[in-house]
């Protein structure tokens, strides 16, 4: 993964109806202002009280593929039948730097949880636009790429052995996931049929997380 310098040199090509169409598509509602930012405002000169979402991959300071993995985790853990938490998302990960942009590697003290990962992404940081922080429901913090970043990773005596071992049995590739598994996982609202559910099948037989 290459570290690049490049937030302030990182400007949206995004139309207003651009925004408001993927904002539409992904339901995400007008009341959270979602705004196209200017040709010369750079992702880094976020106004106060937004944040920057990136099209359909991350956002604020977060690389897409940190934010992947952190997905990758929540679907490993619902798949597995327990809740994903904070803590033990650090016990697998932890937060480093790329350049101006923070990312999400694998920790130094416990199994690797990906076994591989796409390693190119295409364009994806000239398609941001504001919206309001309200979307979020915590507070972020804009980091300073200079930051240290030292906080030890938990001790297994502070999370569940059986949900330890059961991830640790599970190293996968992080890829993509169709929206459909999303909506079975409780990740995604964005399901167009309320009087069906969706359902994974194997055999015909349907099967159950």
């Amino acid at each position: 993964m290459g570290a690049h310098k490049d937030l302030a040199k990182s400007f949206s090509r995004l139309t207003q109806e651009e925004v408001e169409t993927f904002c539409f598509e992904w339901g995400i509602g007008l009341r959270f202002k979602p705004v196209a930012p200017g040709c010369d405002v750079s992702i880094d000169q976020c106004p106060p009280g937004s944040v920057a979402l990136i099209l359909s991959c991350s956002f604020c300071q977060i690389h897409p593929q940190g934010l992947a993995r952190v997905l990758h985790f929540e679907v490993l853990c619902r798949a597995s039948g327990y809740d994903p938490t904070l803590l033990s998302f650090r016990r697998f990960f932890r937060l480093a730097k790329n350049g101006d942009w923070f990312t999400f590697e694998t920790s130094q003290v416990d199994t690797c949880l990906v076994s591989s990962m796409v390693s190119s992404l295409g364009v994806w940081k000239d398609r941001f636009f504001w919206v309001s922080d309200e979307i979020v429901p915590f507070k972020l913090v804009w980091r300073h790429p200079d930051a240290v970043l030292n906080e030890p990773e938990p001790s297994t005596l502070e999370i569940n052995t059986h949900f330890l071992e059961t991830l640790r049995e599970c190293p996968s590739r992080v890829r993509p996931f169709p929206g459909p598994l999303l909506v079975l996982l409780g990740l995604s609202k964005l399901w167009d049929k309320p009087d069906r559910d969706p359902v994974l099948m194997r055999d015909r037989q349907g099967m159950h997380f």
